[in-house]
């Protein structure tokens, strides 16, 4: 295996950093560029509840074509983050930690607001025909604070209108894993 690219990130703080290789380098849809930072004030334990601050964005999507795709990628990022042990609940005032999620297709650089909130650039190091780049970024603060504790951001190739439903699933589960590794579990 070798890696499709690596990160290296000067932040203060600055505690966790990761990169994905790809599994098969002959096949895009199997190459990623994951990049996580994890802040010192991200402390977790079994109490620990998250609450999402807002619905998965799905930018650059005015017509709604990806409002399913969205919901079923905050779904499998929930899925996730229950699989290592958290809990979600509806009222935020009793939640440890607020979660939001932006998912886009195409060129990240041309999100500039939202690269600067999350301040994470995953990049696949070349393009592959046929195939958009999309890219998912979660963050995690404290709740009611826009102090981001936790960020992480996966960029993978994907085939927006000819992967079957089922597939199309597995892909976003898949990418929910990728991008939720470095979270510890609690369990």
């Amino acid at each position: 295996m070798r890696l499709v690219f690596l990160v290296l990130l000067t932040l203060s703080g600055l505690a966790a950093c990761s990169s994905t290789p790809p599994t098969a380098a002959n096949d895009p849809l199997n190459q990623s560029s994951a990049v996580a930072v994890t802040l010192p004030g991200f402390v977790t334990g079994p109490a620990t509840t998250l609450h999402w601050h807002s619905d998965l964005v799905w930018a650059d999507d005015e017509t709604g074509q990806f409002e399913r795709r969205g919901q079923v990628l905050q779904k499998a990022l929930q899925d996730e983050f229950e699989r290592k042990g958290y809990r979600f609940v509806g009222d935020a005032a009793s939640a440890t930690y607020d979660v939001v999620a932006v998912a886009m297709l195409g060129d990240v650089k041309s999100h500039s607001d939202i690269l600067e909130v999350f301040r994470l650039y995953p990049a696949l190091a070349q393009p592959a025909k046929g195939y958009d780049k999309g890219t998912v970024m979660v963050a995690i603060a404290p709740e009611g604070t826009k102090d981001i504790v936790w960020r992480g951001a996966l960029q993978v190739f994907t085939d927006t209108g000819m992967m079957p439903a089922a597939e199309r699933q597995q892909r976003l589960e898949w990418g929910a894993r990728q991008v939720l590794a470095s979270i510890p579990s609690i369990r």
